[in-house]
């Protein structure tokens, strides 16, 4: 009995483990959607923007002032990271809502104001968040990659909160975000852990 209860406690932490956790990516990777604000148009304040060509969204949290655009000079100049565009909120915050949900999702953060850095925030399907993580922002016109997936539940959406005081002017380029494979993938993997815990439980029996 001590043992099948030592197994349900270990299959229990093993679940606990996984479940809502976001983990870092250190290294940059190519997603199943790619957004580099390319094709989008530039020069024109929005509340929202389709992404990922998936039926995807970027919306601000405040008034109608994301922008797209080839070069932004406020505190500092940001040009792109690549290409001829890229994406930023002007005294606003944002938020990506997936169109499916994701797995994986990464990409270029800078600011061009004189405080670095930013806080995201992952809710799952239901709503709930999942973690709230620093992200790298730099100032002085220099990008950084920062990336992120789920070992739990799936990523419904994101928000991106700058650190500053002026509210938002954080840049973004070159976004890639892959969706979980199916819908039950994750969970299995949970169940997976478990099984593996089951397994050398009875070798040792």
């Amino acid at each position: 009995m001590r043992k099948i209860a030592l197994f349900l406690s270990m299959l229990g932490i093993a679940v606990a483990i996984q479940a809502d956790t976001i983990v870092p990516i250190s290294s940059p990777f190519t997603g199943v959607y790619s957004e580099g604000f390319e094709t989008q148009p530039d020069g024109v304040f929005v509340a929202s923007l389709g992404v990922f060509g998936d039926g995807s969204t970027v919306e601000s949290l405040g008034g109608p002032n994301l922008l797209v655009t080839v070069g932004w000079d406020f505190l500092s100049d940001t040009d792109p990271h690549s290409g001829d565009q890229f994406m930023g909120g002007a005294h606003v915050n944002y938020r990506y809502i997936f169109a499916q949900p994701a797995y994986r999702f990464g990409g270029y953060f800078n600011t061009n104001t004189d405080v670095a850095g930013a806080t995201v925030n992952f809710y799952d399907v239901s709503d709930n968040l999942m973690a709230s993580l620093t992200a790298s922002a730099p100032t002085n016109g220099q990008w950084a990659w920062n990336g992120w997936e789920t070992r739990g539940a799936a990523i419904a959406r994101i928000e991106v909160i700058a650190n500053n005081s002026f509210g938002g002017f954080i840049m973004q380029d070159d976004m890639t975000y892959s969706p979980i494979p199916e819908p039950t993938s994750l969970l299995l993997l949970g169940t997976g852990l478990g099984a593996l815990g089951l397994v050398a439980w009875r070798r040792k029996k």
